[in-house]
């Protein structure tokens, strides 16, 4: 090899300063998102990606929440609408109650029904659901916080209960239970500094989407009559035995 071609090779790159700035360049959290775990071709960031989880977990999100999940989902609804249509869900953000939450669409296609869809609502739940939602109708515009009590809960359960077939005792079971899957599944109930005392989530007419209150009272009215004949409801309002998805109540 000649003393030049020696030289040559040798002779270091030529420094190529848009290239350098390429290579460099951080990755644009705000488009392409950051690359979380090895392989990660995702494309949104880390708080979307959060909240999309959260919107998938249910059963909402409100504007309550000290994360500010229910923010984040507002200012980037038209990505995460991208990613839930793919899912067969859409996004139902109602911003006088600040609560986002998803719904299944409607398809007849095969693979399109909802991923997780809840179970219906036992007849004592929805009982305290729709009377819930009076009660939350009555405070609209108040600008003050509709509450119930367990002693309230259990006089609308007593209301509908044969006394002859169940005692005190076996009401206020009835009644804890209801309480339990309202707190804690539902999150319709939301808890306060006092005990025994709760907070109706502002969710709740999205849950039950009654347009008229009227439709309320007759329905309750039909939750007089015997078990058998009573329909319980599944969170978007619709009568069980129009679900037939052969699924208990919870």
């Amino acid at each position: 090899m000649s003393e030049t071609t020696a030289e040559l090779s040798q002779a270091p790159e030529e420094f190529d300063p848009e290239l350098e700035a390429e290579q460099d360049a951080p990755r644009d959290l705000l488009v392409d998102g950051p690359e979380l775990f090895p392989g990660d071709i995702g494309s949104l960031p880390l708080k979307l990606r959060q909240a999309l989880i959260r919107l998938l977990r249910g059963p909402y999100l409100d504007a309550n929440s000290s994360d500010n999940v229910y923010e984040t989902v507002v200012d980037n609804q038209e990505q995460l609408r991208v990613r839930l249509s793919e899912l067969f869900l859409t996004l139902v953000i109602d911003e006088d109650r600040k609560v986002a939450l998803l719904r299944p669409v409607e398809m007849a296609e095969p693979h399109t029904s909802a991923l997780q869809r809840q179970r219906e609502m036992t007849r004592e739940e929805t009982l305290l659901l729709l009377r819930m939602r009076l009660i939350l109708d009555r405070h609209t515009g108040t600008g003050n916080e509709a509450t119930i009590a367990r002693q309230d809960i259990i006089e609308v359960l007593e209301g509908y209960v044969d006394p002859g077939q169940r005692d005190a005792k076996s009401v206020e079971d009835l009644a804890d239970a209801a309480i339990r899957k309202l707190v804690q599944d539902r999150r319709l109930l939301l808890p306060t500094e006092l005990d025994n005392v709760w907070v109706i989530s502002n969710a709740l007419p999205l849950a039950l989407p009654y347009s008229q209150i009227g439709d309320i009272i007759t329905f309750m009215q039909t939750l007089g009559g015997d078990d058998d004949a009573v329909p319980a409801l599944d969170l978007d309002g619709t009568p069980a035995d129009e679900m037939n998805d052969g699924e208990e109540p919870a």
